[in-house]
């Protein structure tokens, strides 16, 4: 259980379980977030997010900053990159504008990509798994797409 003071200062418990969410209605500006576990964002939100688990951005999610996690969800907006070592999926109504570097990518009819995407290890896993003799011959996926939903 994760101890939190909410807005009339009192202390409430979260079960570690459900990660941790910023609700619809809250604005968070010009900050970072960190931490290990899940993260669900649907809010405004204004800054960086990191994290060694999944980053899921709702429907009334809106992030201008980047996001680094294990795994990322996107059927909010973000305006920001992208990096994941596992997949990303922009989900219908979802829309990136930014950069995308990742284990795999899926992209659903009705969401929206404007940017680059480097379909990769991460740089962490790269700088593990290749010596540096072996790094200027490691094959890298490189895709550009541009798209807007469907009318």
């Amino acid at each position: 259980m994760k101890r939190i003071k909410n807005a009339k200062q009192e202390i409430i418990s979260i079960p570690q379980e459900h990660g941790s969410v910023l609700a619809e209605g809250l604005t968070f500006k010009g900050g970072s977030l960190s931490g290990v576990g899940k993260i669900s964002i649907n809010c405004y939100f204004v800054g960086d997010i990191s994290t060694n688990d999944l980053v899921i951005v709702d429907e009334a999610g809106n992030i201008l900053g980047n996001i680094e996690a294990q795994s990322v969800i996107i059927r909010g907006n973000v305006k920001g990159n992208v990096e994941a070592v596992g997949e990303v999926q922009v989900r219908t109504g979802g829309v990136i504008n930014g950069n995308i570097t990742c284990g795999s990518l899926e992209i659903a009819a009705g969401a929206a990509f404007s940017g680059e995407c480097n379909m990769t290890a991460s740089k962490k896993e790269n700088n593990m798994l290749l010596t540096s003799a072996d790094k200027k011959d490691a094959p890298v996926l490189t895709a550009q797409a541009t798209s807007a939903p469907r009318q």
